[in-house]
């Protein structure tokens, strides 16, 4: 399942090509002498149920993880046609620990490698109980929308190649604080349309790799008894302006898994 974007990506500094994204890479589903006790000791923040994963065969990795998303995210309209339709492009589901240098912990990935070499997504080890109290603590003047609650108990930390992507609660005080700083610049924060904007109104989920995109919740729209979401630009200082086109055309959605379900569909 290791194509070369993948390769690419978790390549080592020891690797015999230019450069190197990590100091040790252990590739757990093409290492099948690896115990639990031995590799827990490594990585204790791999979760047991990941490990057992790693070692199924092929076919049975990715209708396991097809299923635990079905069983896992909330009844949405378009849930099961739209997990299904992204799991029949997913060749198969692999699970890597990898090392950015020899003074940090090891990270955990679950990778979901598409056919034909067309990408990948790749997804950081679920939000224990410990980083959901974290995160209540940090937005009490909120509900968070479940569903998005429901897919950090999947991936703390979710993206597509080498994009950003979805933002692990663990690193979510450093990416607010530096959007808040972005969106207090000289030019007031407004929608498309010119409309006024409470710069504090935002909660920033997704970050574009390289770029000062953000998907962020909007504490002042709440279209389905939650709190909807809309995508934010840097270059202009503005956010989507709900309907005002579909969806995928203003980039404004009623919940996060309509969002996510864009996500998904968008890697071609």
């Amino acid at each position: 399942m290791i194509d070369e974007h993948i390769k690419q990506y978790f390549s080592q500094v020891s690797d015999k090509q230019e450069g190197g994204n990590f100091f040790k890479v252990i590739i757990l589903h093409d290492s099948p002498d690896i115990s639990w006790e031995d590799i827990s000791k490594t990585v204790p923040t791999l979760p047991r149920g990941w490990y057992e994963l790693s070692r199924l065969e092929t076919l049975d990795r990715v209708e396991f993880t097809r299923d635990y998303w079905i069983s896992k995210l909330p009844f949405h309209p378009q849930s099961l046609e739209s997990i299904t339709n992204f799991f029949s492009r997913v060749e198969d589901i692999g699970i890597v620990v990898a090392q950015k240098d020899s003074n940090n912990l090891f990270a955990v990935h679950m990778i979901y490698a598409l056919k034909n070499g067309s990408g990948f997504f790749h997804g950081s080890a679920p939000m224990n109980e410990e980083d959901r109290i974290e995160l209540q603590e940090r937005f009490t003047d909120v509900i968070l929308p479940e569903d998005y609650l429901a897919f950090m108990e999947v991936h703390n930390g979710f993206s597509k190649s080498t994009d950003s992507g979805v933002v692990s609660t663990r690193i979510l005080p450093s990416v607010l604080e530096r959007f808040q700083n972005l969106i207090e610049g000289d030019s007031p924060l407004t929608t498309t349309l010119e409309k006024p904007v409470n710069p504090h109104s935002l909660i920033p989920f997704y970050e574009s790799f390289g770029l000062p995109f953000f998907q962020c919740f909007w504490k002042d729209w709440y279209p389905e008894n939650e709190m909807g979401n809309v995508y934010y630009s840097g270059s202009t200082n503005t956010i989507s302006d709900p309907g005002t086109k579909s969806n995928e055309e203003s980039l404004a959605f009623p919940t996060f898994l309509d969002w996510l379900f864009f996500y998904l569909e968008s890697i071609e």
